[in-house]
């Protein structure tokens, strides 16, 4: 596969991209101020303890309180406690370590968890997990094999997952990484013991760090970088590691790296509500706070005589394109498609097949449950930060994320109301001002609507129109009638 990865980091955001057979997999953006904390370790303190819900809202030192649920605790999962409840576990003021599992969104704070993992390359230790598990990639013969080979290392409140480089490595490489790791918890538990919570005790995302993990699970291919020293420091990190084959270059052109290389555009289109398919057809895809929603259209794209071939065709074009999407943009979490209708079973499979294809080798987690009698297909993918546009876009002041704004008849009904109720009586006139489309409304076909309302009111209306992007109106002044018709003017 022809493979590249563009990194850019010379501005304060930071940003990387991989390309590969000539279309852009996956965009990340770090942006200052908004680190990913996924993976860092903290000693946190107890704000609040909530037993109704059997969980604690831990300060780590964030905006926002993060959140630690009673089945997240090594001393409950260790525990035989057949009536558990949090407050048996935790109260207010107590310092915990914590480790972050998913990021905050939204109105969420990060989600915790108090079972650390310290990751290797071949394996992941968890001091306090009491779990074993082998990667699924393996098969089920080699995974028991795994099974009891780390079962006979392990101290009883130990765990492990072993992951599909200590398989493919063979021998007992893993068994090295295995005692620097207890040694690095063992410094992790002596620098809690030295501070005051909240603090962080360890670090993991860093933009190189990232970069690094990319580049471990890609294996091979062409790293461009428009910055020397994180050049040198990602050529220092893949020192030693013979298996990976990755060539560098240095990119030093005027222009930024991601428009060079033409980046940028796909960055805008990732943003984009809709997606064009090639054929015509096309895909509505909304996110929301609990799911993300796909909706596959058939757009312009009229195909052949034979409906169900149609369909077909368009949504298996549709399940090739939203899986690169789902990477693309990094949703997580719920996700339900709404292909076009399709009658029998074997379509089906062939749709899932080929967005299962798409996802083979995705970083995150996926496992996608099937079509629902309604013909949806449900899928959950492993969230750990923010998506792409949820990273790079607010939400709108004018409509507050709806999408959708009041319309200029209701603007117009509105604006009627409002000036049967106002103080008018001892008025010539009134000075309102509006965007063209609510005067259009209000004032009706040869201004019929408005020529009946002053005759009820017994005032003159005058109108000045803004320019307003959507549409607007504001009653300004009462007052005499040549006042404000020159100041209507002036405005």
């Amino acid at each position: 596969m022809d493979r590249s990865i563009i990194i850019n980091v010379k501005t304060r955001e930071k940003r990387y991209a991989v390309i590969e057979n000539g279309k852009v997999s996956a965009i990340r953006i770090r942006q200052p101020g908004d680190a990913a904390k996924v993976g860092n370790i903290y000693l946190g303190k107890v704000a609040d303890v909530k037993p109704g819900i059997n969980a604690a809202f831990i300060d780590i030192g964030g905006i926002r309180h993060g959140y630690l649920h009673i089945s997240r605790l090594p001393a409950f999962v260790n525990s035989k406690n057949s009536n558990p409840t949090i407050s048996a576990y935790l109260s207010p003021g107590q310092t915990v370590m914590v480790q972050v599992k998913k990021d905050e969104t939204g109105q969420k704070g990060p989600l915790l968890t108090g079972i650390i993992e310290l990751s290797g390359e071949q394996i992941v230790y968890l001091p306090e997990g009491k779990y074993t598990a082998v990667s699924k990639k393996a098969d089920d013969a080699d995974r028991n094999k795994w099974r009891n080979r780390v079962r006979k290392a392990l101290e009883p409140q130990e765990g492990i997952i072993v992951r599909t480089a200590a398989i493919h490595a063979g021998g007992d490489g893993w068994r090295d990484e295995l005692k620097c790791l207890r040694l690095r918890y063992k410094c992790l538990l002596e620098k809690a013991a030295q501070l005051k919570a909240p603090a962080v005790l360890h670090e993991k995302s860093t933009v190189e760090a990232e970069i690094f993990r990319e580049l471990v699970r890609l294996k091979s291919g062409t790293v461009i970088v428009d910055d020397a020293e994180a050049l040198a420091r990602l050529k220092a990190l893949l020192a030693g590691r013979p298996e990976l084959d990755w060539s560098f270059e240095l990119y030093s052109g005027k222009q930024n790296i991601f428009t060079r290389y033409r980046i940028d555009r796909t960055l805008e289109e990732a943003l984009k509500r809709v997606v064009w398919l090639e054929n015509g057809a096309y895909l509505v895809i909304d996110e929301t706070e609990a799911l993300t929603i796909i909706d596959v259209n058939t757009g312009k794209y009229t195909g052949t005589t034979d409906q169900a071939e149609t369909v077909l065709k368009t949504n298996l074009l549709a399940a090739k394109e939203i899986g690169r999407q789902l990477k693309l943009r990094d949703y997580g979490g719920i996700i339900l498609v709404d292909f076009i209708d399709m009658q029998r079973d074997e379509q089906r499979a062939q749709v899932r097949a080929v967005l299962e294809k798409e996802l083979e080798n995705d970083e995150k987690q996926t496992r996608i449950t099937g079509f629902t009698e309604l013909g949806i297909l449900q899928m959950t993918r492993k969230k750990t930060r923010k998506s792409l546009p949820e990273a790079l876009l607010s939400v709108c002041p004018v409509c507050g994320g709806s999408g959708k704004i009041e319309s200029p008849e209701t603007l117009a009904f509105r604006l009627e109301r409002e000036l049967w109720e106002a103080p008018y009586a001892d008025y010539e006139a009134v000075l309102i001002e509006c965007t063209q489309d609510v005067k259009d409304c209000f004032c009706g076909e040869t201004d019929v609507h408005l020529k009946r309302l002053e005759n009820l009111l017994g005032m003159k209306l005058i109108f000045h129109i803004t320019r307003d992007p959507h549409p607007f109106y504001a009653i300004r002044q009462f007052g005499p009638l040549s006042a404000l018709a020159a100041k209507g003017k002036q405005l």
